[in-house]
């Protein structure tokens, strides 16, 4: 392909139970249409080398390995062939509970020399649930067919709901259960995690550290799970659902709509495995087959349209943020002190189907920052809006306004940071920067990004006329 370029890329998932890695040979291409802006975009993308799904090493029930984390990737770098100066970009997500162990930072400076200049993020709940929904193949199936889908991804640790309306996510929410909530070896419990307590009084069962539980018991444990994963799915709760909510219950229900399942439960849920004694259900040390079969066997979940996805057990390994560089429009808006900026997770709030008022459009920013689960106190994010239709002045007050309300909510330091794919910058700079006072704002324009991009935005160019950003798309495997 003329003018193509070719780039490798590396995604790492570290996970409650499990780590994997990928390496992808990204193929990009210039691309420019008719009044734009000339940008890179893939156009191929070529697996290189997949590592064994492995457990992720622990020293206690708190603290992860760092050091043994850090030298398994070292030796999937050998085996793949690829030093760490030949990637040009990637992506490290650390989720489910692995998010919430204690040393999540010491993970992070174990691998530095080998994450680079990548997006390297602690994904909360409702990203973890976006991004397995993304991975799954749920997000562009719903978009392929017009339709809503809730994807499903329950791991060792955690579970998540997505709910995705034509491409879009519309709503997400997190339990607190998995494969995981019981370990057994041998035929022996080794360990039973909080959630995993509160369940088995949940289904009224009874035994300890040390027992060995018959496989009846163990189904009643895994039927008492699937009954959470259908308020996951639904929306709705229950006095075990209420005790696991890592969230609120999704506010778009998925009663009715199409359903896939994803993570190593959605693994087993579609290629099942014969399951007759308690060795057969402990095989990875936990009853995540069972929890599969009790879910495949739920009369309730007869009655959805559960699709296969195109990615089970690796929805949320990312095959890695693909960087493009793009240059801003001309006519933008720019505290030059705030700059640059790294990793700034973007957030887009959904206003084409709303009435555009101040206050609406500060609800809907609001409401898409909790999909990200950001501090407002510490963390940086950007505001992107694109609307279908041209904006009159009235209008472009309005998103000044809200921008502004909304604003109030943070930090009085914090960067207000809002990106519009229209040519507005300028006009709704000088608007917005009338009525917020001294805090420092960058208003961008003629840049369209997807709610789950990263960016990172350079120093003004050309008398600072323009600012260069480097786009951090998350590819999802397939």
């Amino acid at each position: 392909m003329d003018g193509a370029r070719q780039m490798v890329s590396v995604g790492i998932d570290i996970g409650t139970t499990t780590t994997q890695i990928i390496f992808s040979e990204l193929t990009l291409v210039t691309v420019a249409r008719a009044g734009q802006i000339p940008r890179l975009d893939i156009t191929e993308r070529r697996v290189l080398h997949e590592s064994e799904i492995v457990f992720t090493p622990l020293l206690d029930a708190e603290t992860i390995d760092a050091q043994r984390l850090a030298e398994f990737l070292r030796q999937e770098y050998q085996r793949a062939g690829i030093a760490p100066q030949q990637i040009e970009t990637g992506a490290v997500i650390i989720t489910g509970e692995t998010a919430r162990k204690k040393n999540a930072d010491q993970i992070l400076k174990a691998i530095a020399d080998l994450a680079g200049d990548f997006v390297v993020t602690v994904a909360g709940p409702n990203v973890e649930g976006m991004i397995a929904g993304r991975g799954s193949g749920a997000s562009s199936y719903s978009r392929q067919h017009f339709t809503t889908v809730t994807n499903i991804d329950i791991g060792g640790g955690s579970a998540n709901s997505a709910v995705f309306r034509q491409g879009k996510l519309a709503a997400s929410a997190a339990m607190n259960y998995g494969g995981r909530v019981i370990e057994i070896s041998d035929g022996m419990v080794r360990a039973i995690t909080r959630a995993g307590q509160w369940i088995m009084d949940s289904a009224g069962v009874y035994f300890a550290v040390g027992d060995r539980p018959t496989l009846a018991d163990l189904h009643r444990v895994t039927d008492a799970m699937t009954e959470v994963t259908l308020h996951l799915i639904e929306g709705s709760t229950s006095p075990l659902a209420a005790k696991l909510y890592q969230t609120p219950p999704s506010p778009v229900s998925g009663r009715g709509k199409p359903v896939m399942f994803s993570g190593g439960i959605g693994y087993y849920f579609y290629d099942p495995i014969p399951l007759s004694t308690v060795a057969d259900v402990s095989r990875h040390g936990d009853i995540g087959p069972l929890l599969a079969e009790s879910l495949r066997d739920c009369p309730a979940l007869h009655g959805y349209t559960i699709l296969r996805p195109a990615e089970t057990q690796r929805a949320t390994v990312l095959g890695a943020s693909s960087q493009t560089l793009i240059l801003s429009g001309s006519t933008i808006w720019a505290d030059q002190s705030i700059l640059p900026l790294k990793n700034v997770p973007v957030i887009r709030p959904d206003l084409n189907e709303k009435p555009l008022n101040a206050d609406t459009i500060a609800a809907a920013i609001g409401e898409a920052l909790r999909r990200w689960d950001l501090n407002l106190d510490s963390d940086f994010f950007a505001v992107s809006h694109e609307f279908s239709h041209s904006l009159d002045y009235p209008q472009l007050v309005q998103i000044a306004q809200g921008l502004v309300n909304f604003s109030r909510s943070l930090p009085a330091s914090r960067p207000l940071i809002a990106i519009i794919k229209q040519d507005y910058a300028q006009a709704l700079g000088q608007t917005v920067k009338g009525l917020v006072g001294s805090r420092p704002l960058l208003v961008i324009d003629q840049v369209g990004l997807e709610e789950g991009d990263y960016i990172d935005i350079g120093a003004p160019l050309m008398d600072g006329r323009v600012v260069p950003l480097v786009v951090k798309t998350l590819i999802f495997y397939h």
